[in-house]
């Protein structure tokens, strides 16, 4: 086909496929939920002007590399439709991925998504089946088929219908580019001045720039609205996590902590779990529990350190380790450290079980979650039963059946009407959300069944009565009763995502249940103190004991921070990863009027102050 021809061909797909990228970014609008007209308007501008910016490199690309190739005929007709069909493709993949993640998990492809696909074990850690692998196949295989099939068609079709000229199309670019242009000036302007249902139509589009201009404005003198910028996440740890002063004692009791990936406070019950409901009437039942987090990193570190979420960052990188961990480790303990996920993902080798011999690691990452925790425990029952007897025990596991997509062996199942295959790529929440909340049940049920052939191991030989045993989750999950389904969505922090059973069984103490809330962070502490550890509880974590009530409650998870005082829950950014400000929320996680919200923040600004304080007292 002659050089013109093929351009004729190919200002036809691109036209074509600028009117599909904008189509696909509209599926976006309903998750704006913006009400000002001026902000709609914005949404559609901002839809219009990035489906330009994705669309036209290709187009002049495709036009330039054409005429760089004129001495070259064969190639100068086969390397433009060579871009054309994989850049069209790529570009409708793209957005195509992050509007399922985004309709899946309220958030975009960001620094946490790169994290999960870069980092080994994480893309296990999604738990995708078999049957989300065939659909998103078939699903991804669809626009490259039809990209090849319009290019088919507008090549057999060339002398037909209309065709826009080299004219309309440079004209099209550049009030695209103009109307991108003015977009990220008002989307710069609204982050300065705190312009919200603006940068909430923005939160639409994927892959958005988010242009800032903040020395521009301010050498115009205008004033900035926005709070303030917070990073919190860096910085040298200067941690007290060794050389603990501790009691002499004849004979250090065993410790066994079980965490349930997921495992939400309802999950406690006669029926569904059975051996937990029985160690808890043995022991002690926190029915007020938080996790420290929406997600298994944060879930963990509070666990283990008794810290505030933006210290994960900073130990990490210098793989600082619990204090906790240390007085297991200087105390002699034999330690046998199960997962049925990744050490890798989320990053526990690097945090909590830093330092930790990998002899003492265990991970299985193959075969189904459930047969996976079944093989943990009779690990680790085994392991308990070739310790050395004049030296105490340290056993850790975490469950991961509980984790999507919920998995469990047939026969167990405690609920009948659970969905069958939990197929990503085809989830209708809305119709199968039930469906999809038995399995998850079923699957809690699966877990309290090998934590039960545990308890009646330690039992049988005669060792419960010199062991402390621990459950608890690392964080809940949550079945659209606020909106979401599954955990870690941003700034949010419903209950569902964040309260967790805590059943604790010390030797020697009586049965007792605690009403009063307590978190995580307070778990460390009260381990230690059992342990024989003197020194004050606020040494070396940011929490008391069990014993005192948690009147403020500090979240997170990878970027934002939420405090919960029993009323209200304030939530906000603390790594600079987007554009500060409070959000603020009813105990029953809905969103504030303004007016209160500014109420609300005026009188815990004080509260405020000391939980950023608190989230540097670590680190310099």
């Amino acid at each position: 086909m002659p050089f013109p021809l093929t351009q004729l061909v190919l200002r036809r797909y691109y036209a074509l496929l600028y009117v599909a990228v904008f189509a696909m970014i509209a599926l976006f609008w309903p998750h704006a939920e913006v009400g000002a007209a001026g902000a709609r308007v914005f949404l559609v501008a901002a839809t219009a002007g990035y489906a330009g910016l994705y669309v036209a490199p290709l187009w002049i690309l495709s036009s330039a590399l054409g005429r760089l190739l004129r001495s070259f005929p064969g190639w100068r007709v086969r390397v433009p439709y060579a871009v054309a069909f994989v850049g069209g493709s790529a570009v409708l993949l793209a957005i195509f991925a992050d509007y399922r993640l985004y309709e899946l998990y309220q958030f975009h492809f960001n620094a946490f998504v790169w994290n999960l696909l870069t980092t080994p074990g994480g893309i296990e850690a999604l738990g995708a089946t078999e049957a989300t692998t065939r659909s998103l196949a078939m699903q991804v295989s669809v626009f490259p088929i039809l990209c090849g099939a319009a290019l088919v068609l507008l090549y057999r079709h060339v002398t037909h219908g209309w065709a826009p000229s080299p004219r309309t199309l440079v004209m099209a670019v550049v009030v695209l580019f103009s109307v991108l242009s003015v977009e990220e000036v008002v989307y710069a302007y609204s982050e300065h001045v705190g312009k919200e249902d603006y940068l909430q139509a923005a939160e639409a589009i994927p892959f958005h720039l988010h242009t800032g201009a903040r020395k521009v404005f301010k050498r115009m003198g205008i004033e900035q609205a926005a709070v303030k910028e917070l990073r919190l996440a860096g910085g040298t740890v200067e941690y007290p996590g060794h050389d603990l002063p501790a009691k002499e004692v004849a004979k250090r009791p065993n410790l066994i902590m079980l965490v349930g990936e997921s495992f939400r406070w309802d999950l406690l019950s006669p029926e569904i779990t059975p051996n937990l409901w029985k160690l808890s009437q043995e022991g002690t039942r926190y029915e007020q529990h938080y996790s420290g987090g929406n997600r298994t990193r944060m879930g963990l570190f509070s666990m283990f350190y008794g810290l505030y979420a933006p210290y994960w960052y900073s130990f990490e990188r210098q793989r600082v380790a619990p204090a906790l961990m240390n007085f297991l480790r200087d105390h002699d303990y034999q330690l046998a450290i199960h997962t049925s996920q990744s050490f890798d993902y989320p990053e526990l080798r690097h945090t909590v079980f830093s330092g930790v011999p990998e002899a003492n690691l265990q991970e299985l990452q193959k075969g189904e979650p459930w047969r996976r925790d079944a093989q943990n425990i009779d690990d680790l029952i085994g392991k308990f039963d070739r310790r050395s007897q004049d030296k105490p025990f340290y056993g850790f596991m975490f469950f991961e059946s509980t984790h999507a997509p919920y998995t469990f062996p047939e026969e167990t199942a405690l609920r009948a009407d659970y969905l069958r295959q939990l197929d990503y790529m085809k989830l209708d929440l809305r119709d199968n959300i039930d469906a999809i909340h038995a399995r998850y049940i079923n699957a809690a049920h699966h877990v309290d069944a090998q934590i039960g052939r545990l308890l009646d191991h330690l039992r049988a030989q005669g060792e419960l009565d010199n062991t402390v045993i621990l459950f608890s989750g690392d964080h809940g999950e949550e079945f659209m009763e606020k909106g979401h389904w599954g955990h870690g969505h941003g700034n949010t922090f419903p209950e569902e995502q964040i309260r967790v059973p805590l059943v604790i069984r010390l030797p020697g103490q009586q049965p007792q249940v605690v009403t009063h809330r307590t978190s995580h962070l307070q778990i460390s502490p009260t381990l230690l103190e059992y342990l024989g550890v003197s020194a004050p509880s606020r040494s070396y974590s940011s929490a008391d004991t069990l014993d005192h009530t948690a009147d403020n409650l500090v979240l997170g998870e990878y970027d934002y921070m939420g405090i919960f005082d029993g009323e209200h829950k304030i939530s906000f950014p603390y790594t600079r990863s987007s554009f500060f400000r409070y959000s603020v929320f009813d105990a029953q996680d809905h969103p504030v009027a303004r007016e209160e919200g500014k109420q609300v923040l005026a009188e815990k600004q004080a509260l405020l102050d000391a939980v950023v304080r608190e989230s540097r007292r670590f680190v310099r």
